[in-house]
């Protein structure tokens, strides 16, 4: 157990990223592993039956050839997951996942990951981006084998490697080196001595010690940097996770979850007779309290309950338009006023960029307003010009927007300082009057 308090999950980036809740669905799930050096975690072909999230190791995806050729297609450490079939909707692999340094790793059963990935929530959002991050690495590798240099190569690899462990040590022999980058071992010998020579690293006996990181950058080809830039942008993204929300599997039962986590946080057994009638006691005490608590929760429940419904109708009818947008600036919700604004359907939210509906010389200074909103966290104000339709002319608006507590959504409130919505209403009172002397 002392071990296990140096390890946390949340050192892995996509657990790590997480939202709250849906770490919290997972924490109970994860098991702890060590995994050793050539350790096979999948060959070619294996059905999957954990998901890795490395902490402190480095994992390779290596093709095999049938004539005993092998070349590594990508390296996951603590930036991902091993197990992208089940990502992309597959149960087996197609290429060989050996660990290439030691360390630790939590997995999860593939039941509680697939039920995850099929709510179409957080977890799935950052396994599909990080997929693709695995996607630009994989595409790098091929292009730096086919047109740079041995020494570029190993460059490239030493720097990939060093960026998901945590000090400036690797140990790793020269042969594995080799079969990774499918060249000859004389070739990296080669290579490496010349880094050597150069003072950018130390290597005795398996152990490659970089000296100068900067060297050895500058030393590498630029696959290094457009792989490094993409993995950094990937995670720069904000989700929109949405899910269905069907029951979720449990593959241990309340009991044995609780008894797990009482393993790893053990409470003195009582010794005598009066402590437990005092354990006892306590339960008893705890067992009301809860059924109180449960009561509380309840009575609260309706409460929120009859709010939300109070206040969906102003949010509704409100003589001003509320919007909400993600970081991309894509409207994910509104009321009525905003729809009748935009001169759209509040059912089409989510298909439109709000930018999409100002005059196109506006664009540009709205989308640099969200990005302000959401990166200074305050309540900013700005004026744009909504692009004439056919149920109004160009429309002057004053907009004041708020971010939401997590920096990942915009809320506005959107004016029209033009008049032209109070003209719209009266409008359409005079065509509705006009219909009905008709009749």
């Amino acid at each position: 157990m002392p071990s296990e308090l140096l390890f946390s999950p949340k050192q892995n980036r996509i657990l790590g990223s997480l939202a709250t809740n849906d770490y919290s669905r997972l924490q109970d799930d994860l098991e702890l592993v060590h995994l050793e050096l050539g350790q096979v975690l999948y060959e070619s072909g294996d059905t999957l039956g954990y998901i890795y999230f490395p902490i402190t190791c480095i994992v390779s995806l290596i093709f095999t050839t049938q004539k005993g050729g092998t070349a590594e297609l990508a390296i996951t450490g603590n930036d991902g997951l091993v197990g992208i079939p089940l990502v992309l909707g597959g149960d087996t692999t197609t290429h060989r996942v050996v660990v290439q340094s030691t360390g630790a790793a939590y997995r999860l059963k593939v039941e509680v990951v697939r039920w995850e990935l099929d709510q179409g929530g957080e977890l799935q959002h950052l396994a599909l981006r990080y997929t693709q991050a695995l996607m630009t690495q994989m595409a790098q590798s091929i292009v730096c084998n086919r047109f740079h240099a041995v020494e570029q190569q190993l460059c490239r690899w030493l720097l990939v490697s060093l960026d998901l462990l945590p000090g400036n040590q690797l140990n790793m022999t020269q042969e594995l080196i080799a079969n990774m980058l499918g060249v000859r071992r004389e070739a990296i010998t080669e290579a490496a001595g010349k880094l050597q020579a150069a003072g950018l690293i130390e290597y005795s006996r398996g152990h490659i010690t970089v000296l100068d990181r900067p060297g050895l950058e500058a030393r590498s080809c630029e696959c290094y940097a457009a792989v490094k830039s993409e993995y950094d942008r990937i995670f720069r993204l904000q989700s929109d996770a949405r899910g269905p929300g069907r029951p979720r599997p449990n593959p241990a039962s309340v009991r044995h979850r609780a008894e797990a986590r009482l393993q790893q946080s053990p409470h003195p057994e009582p010794k005598t007779a009066w402590d437990n009638a005092q354990l006892v006691h306590e339960l008893q005490v705890h067992q009301i309290e809860l059924e109180m608590s449960n009561e509380e929760l309840r009575h609260a429940y309706e409460e929120a309950d009859d709010l939300r419904e109070r206040y969906a109708d102003i949010y509704d009818f409100a003589p001003v338009g509320y919007l909400t947008l993600d970081p991309l600036g894509v409207i994910i919700d509104m009321n009525l006023a905003g729809a009748m604004l935009l001169g759209t359907k509040g059912s089409q939210k989510g298909r439109h960029r709000f930018a999409a509906f100002l005059e196109p010389n506006h664009a540009e200074a709205f989308n640099r307003f969200v990005d302000d909103v959401l990166h200074s966290r305050k309540k900013l104000r700005s004026e744009s010009v909504l692009a004439a339709n056919v149920h109004r002319p160009a429309t002057n608006i004053r907009i004041e927007a708020v971010p939401d507590a997590d920096g990942r959504e915009c809320r506005m409130v959107v004016i029209d300082t033009s008049g032209n919505a109070t003209r719209s209403k009266h409008q359409s009172r005079r065509d509705t009057d006009n219909t009905n002397t008709k009749e």
